[in-house]
C-alpha cells in the first residue's frame, strides 16, 4: 500500500526533504514559543510539512500548467460519515488520512503547556478543512476535493491527541520521578 502511494506521487520525496530542512531548523525556536521540547516542535513541522507534501503538492509529473488544463473544480459529499473502526484500515485513502494526521495529534497534544497544547491543537483542527479547500480552489494540483476526507483527517487527529495526552502523562510522571531520585541523591 506504501509502495503504491508513494509511487503515485513523485513530489513525495522532494516534498519530504523540503518539511524537514524547517523542521531541523526551526523546531528549537517553535518549542521555545510553545513552551515544549525540541523534539516535539520537530515531529509537529515534520508532520505538518508531511501534510502539506502529501495533499497539497501535484500528483502528476508534468508540469502543473499541463495538468491545469483537464484539472475540473468539485468537491464530494456523498457518504459523509465518521467510518466504523473496522473500515479505517481496509481503504486505502482513509487509511492515509488518518495515517498522516495521527503524528500532528500526537505532537500538538504534547506542546507544552495544557494552554498551549489547546490552542495547537484547535488550530491543527482547522488543517483539514483548509486541505479541503486548498483542494476544490486550485483543481491544477491533483487532489480531489471530498468532505470525507475531513472527518478521516480529524479521526487521525484525535487517535493522535489521544496518544499524546496519554504519553504525555507517563512522560510527565517518569521526569518528576526522575527529577526526586536527583534531588535525593543530592
Amino acid at each position: 500500500m506504501i509502495k503504491g502511494v508513494l509511487g503515485a506521487m513523485p513530489m513525495f520525496w522532494p516534498g519530504l526533504l523540503a518539511s524537514l530542512v524547517p523542521a531541523a531548523l526551526l523546531n528549537r525556536p517553535v518549542g521555545r514559543a510553545l513552551r515544549a521540547h525540541w523534539a516535539v516542535a520537530f515531529v509537529l513541522l515534520l508532520a505538518l510539512g508531511g501534510v502539506v507534501t502529501l495533499t497539497l503538492l501535484p500528483n502528476a509529473p508534468v508540469p502543473l500548467w499541463e495538468y491545469s488544463r483537464d484539472a475540473v473544480r468539485h468537491c464530494t459529499f456523498a457518504g459523509l460519515r465518521l467510518r466504523p473502526p473496522g473500515e479505517w484500515l481496509t481503504s486505502r485513502r482513509a487509511d492515509l488520512n488518518v495515517l498522516m494526521f495521527l503524528p500532528v495529534g500526537f505532537a500538538a497534544a504534547l506542546a507544552g503547556t495544557k494552554r498551549r497544547a489547546a490552542a495547537v491543537l484547535a488550530g491543527v483542527t482547522a488543517l483539514p478543512f483548509a486541505v479541503e479547500c486548498a483542494q476544490y480552489a486550485v483543481p491544477a494540483i491533483g487532489h480531489a476535493c471530498d468532505a470525507q476526507d475531513v472527518c478521516d483527517s480529524l479521526l487521525g487527529l484525535a487517535l493522535g491527541a489521544a496518544l499524546g495526552l496519554f504519553a504525555g502523562r507517563f512522560a510527565r510522571a517518569g521526569a518528576r520521578s526522575l527529577r526526586e531520585r536527583v534531588r535525593l541523591t543530592h
